[in-house]
């Protein structure tokens, strides 16, 4: 197992508090996280809105696409309430929580944390907005840029040599069918699939892939140290996910409870060394 595992609070504390929220990103902060996953889109006036789903349809009380209003309409969005009855269990309630902007989640973390930002949707503009908003701030070594979209971390790539990116692969459901790749992946298995993308990965100039935790093997992993890039996983159900992406070798994973993934990386530390 890397030293140390890089544990990253996915859309922050999102098991604790609404997903890609200040309360959340704080929550992880307050358990301990250092790094923090995020994803971004555009409103209809382009103002870059810390937001996972297309639609507002799932979260809010509101319909339609993110893309489709303006930033003042979403910032004034709830998430509170659909996260307070998707998790009854839970002591705290947020029955109002707005949606915030990445310049609001930069003004309010700042240096505190490492962000991994996903982008989201296919807007040709904004992989140079987010990386206009990053020098704002002067966040360009507090940064990794993610998407599962190979085009927009190119266009990144073009506008920036150094930063930090990582290409997200689609998990086993996903990889065959996906149309940026299909051409390349007639009949290939799942493996295969995944080490085309960690070779298209490597040609790219990125850093890093990110695969799901189920699907990590040690010959992606292998073939991913052949081309110096790191393997991160997402998607990570529980602590026995967590720990076998540790024990592979893989340098972090985003998780949804970043307190239970400390705990179990400590347990398997005590454990490495009996």
């Amino acid at each position: 197992m890397p030293a140390p595992f890089r544990v990253i609070a996915h859309r922050g504390a999102s098991a604790y508090a609404p997903e890609n929220t200040i309360p959340a990103f704080e929550r992880a902060v307050a358990l301990g996280a250092e790094e923090v996953e995020l994803d971004v889109r555009f409103s209809a006036d382009e103002r870059i809105i810390v937001f996972h789903d297309d639609s507002l349809d799932r979260k809010t009380s509101v319909s339609g696409r993110v893309r489709d209003y303006s930033s003042d309409t979403l910032l004034r969005i709830d998430i509170g309430r659909w996260f307070d009855r998707t998790h009854p269990d839970l002591e705290e309630r947020f029955e109002v929580c707005p949606l915030v902007s990445l310049e609001q989640v930069f003004e309010t973390l700042g240096r505190r944390v490492r962000y991994h930002i996903e982008l989201k949707g296919w807007e040709d503009l904004l992989a140079l907005r987010v990386l206009q908003e990053i020098d704002r701030f002067g966040l360009r070594d507090r940064v990794t840029v993610t998407s599962f979209s190979k085009r927009p971390l190119v266009q990144l790539r073009s506008l920036d040599s150094e930063i930090p990116i990582c290409f997200l692969l689609r998990d086993a459901a996903d990889a065959i069918r996906t149309a940026e790749f299909r051409p390349g992946l007639a009949g290939l298995d799942v493996l295969q699939v995944q080490e085309y993308w960690i070779d298209e990965a490597a040609r790219a100039g990125f850093q890093q892939v990110g695969i799901r935790a189920a699907d990590v093997r040690p010959r992606s992993l292998a073939r991913a140290a052949a081309r110096s890039l790191e393997v991160r996983a997402w998607g990570v159900r529980d602590e026995s996910d967590l720990i076998h992406v540790a024990r592979l070798g893989a340098v972090g994973a985003t998780v949804d409870w970043p307190d239970r993934a400390f705990a179990a990386l400590r347990q398997l530390e005590r454990d490495s060394g009996r």
